[in-house]
């Protein structure tokens, strides 16, 4: 029943006969009942306050955040917060949350038996015409995090098999020279007996490169294998772009490239760690750099698409051959004399921890497109939503 035809009959109560008053209360109640039901039923904890004082709490709340059962569901209402929750570490961040971002999301993890549960609490302010709540949400995501960490194990393994079969071919090459100048030293030794500083230097200094080259192999190697500690924060990509542009546009000019900046304004904010996609971003426009070496023109796009939001980068360089476009993104591959076959590889690996995606279309002689896509945080798609319908 609409809240609007109580508030008319409210407005005329004494114009309204009892027994449709009574009808009208009976339907009000029922439609209680059937919120309250539902609410009872869902697997998602809700917890509604006002001024720290609860108003409504559900039993998955109650079963997913520790808290005293002689205050389980109905029994809750009326109470303090901090009678019912009584784990101090989440007490202690939904008194704060009145004066966090709306938008914030933090997870705690349990010990339930043998197991640990990971939850996920959400918040949200609702204005009523009594005052203003705090309606907070939480949910199990523990078989969540289980499919994330085995697809990241799967995905880790197959990037293992390739970086391993790319390390083992970059360190045949170093091997092999210094196999050579070692034969050559001691065919020298044989040949005279014994050799001057002078003499032995040219096998020598050529056995210390190919050292130095396998050091370097050897650390590039860690560097992309290591976990990389992603802190991944509800942020604004007009934040993190606006540095961006700044760094990067005096070296734009000083290659004669034309730079067309196209960021859509009012974009949801997404969950980002600011110093690696800055760095993923960065890595793709450098690239470009290096493929317009006599100039051109680089274009960058940033705009919302469906439940995502969309990164393109494209440039009007040399292009990537058909060949090459399917390996771009494997450990050690390089068109570069002096690369070392790893930037794009730790951009795809940046994106795939933000939990999107990252494409690539290239036509020699014409240029070459990077598209980006980071998923728009749920949280973020029900205010984009309440916006297109205001609208």
């Amino acid at each position: 029943m609409s809240n609007r035809l109580l508030k008319r009959a409210l407005n005329r109560i004494d114009q309204v006969p009892k027994k449709e008053v009574e009808k009208l209360v009976r339907m009000q109640i029922a439609e209680a009942d059937m919120l309250d039901a539902i609410l009872e039923e869902s697997p998602v904890g809700h917890l509604l306050v006002r001024n720290g004082v609860i108003r409504y709490v559900n039993t998955s709340f109650c079963t997913l955040i520790p808290t005293d059962r002689r205050y389980l569901s109905k029994n809750a209402e009326g109470k303090h917060i901090k009678t019912l929750v009584t784990d101090k570490e989440v007490l202690d961040y939904l008194l704060t949350l009145p004066s966090r971002d709306r938008d914030e999301e933090k997870e705690f993890c349990f010990q339930v038996g043998s197991e640990v549960r990971t939850i996920l609490v959400m918040h949200r302010s609702v204005e009523t015409e009594e005052g203003d709540y705090l309606d907070i949400n939480c949910r199990d995501i523990t078989e969540e995090k289980r499919k994330e960490a085995r697809l990241r194990r799967s995905e880790s393994l197959a990037s293992m098999t390739t970086m391993a079969a790319g390390i083992a071919h970059e360190i045949k090459n170093p091997l092999a020279a210094m196999q050579i100048h070692l034969q050559l030293l001691h065919k020298a030794f044989q040949k005279k007996g014994s050799l001057t500083e002078d003499d032995a230097e040219r096998y020598l200094s050529v056995l210390e490169e190919e050292i130095e080259r396998l050091n370097r192999i050897a650390v590039d190697f860690l560097f992309a294998v290591r976990p990389m500690n992603i802190d991944l924060k509800l942020i604004s990509p007009e934040s993190v772009l606006s540095g961006l542009y700044e760094f990067i546009r005096p070296e734009i000019e000083s290659h004669g490239i034309e730079l067309t900046w196209n960021v859509e304004r009012f974009l949801p904010k997404l969950r980002l760690d600011r110093q690696h996609i800055n760095q993923a971003l960065l890595n793709i426009i450098q690239n470009a750099i290096h493929a317009m070496e006599n100039g051109g023109h680089l274009d960058v796009n940033v705009k919302c698409d469906g439940d995502f939001v969309l990164f393109s980068v494209s440039d009007t360089g040399c292009g990537i051959s058909e060949e090459n476009l399917s390996k771009i993104f494997e450990p050690y591959f390089t068109t570069k004399a002096t690369g070392t076959g790893l930037g794009l590889t730790v951009v795809y690996k940046i994106i795939k921890e933000h939990g999107g995606d990252i494409s690539v279309e290239s036509t020699v002689g014409k240029g070459t497109t990077f598209r980006i896509r980071i998923p728009v945080p749920s949280t973020e798609r029900v205010q984009l939503d309440h916006v297109e319908e205001e609208s």
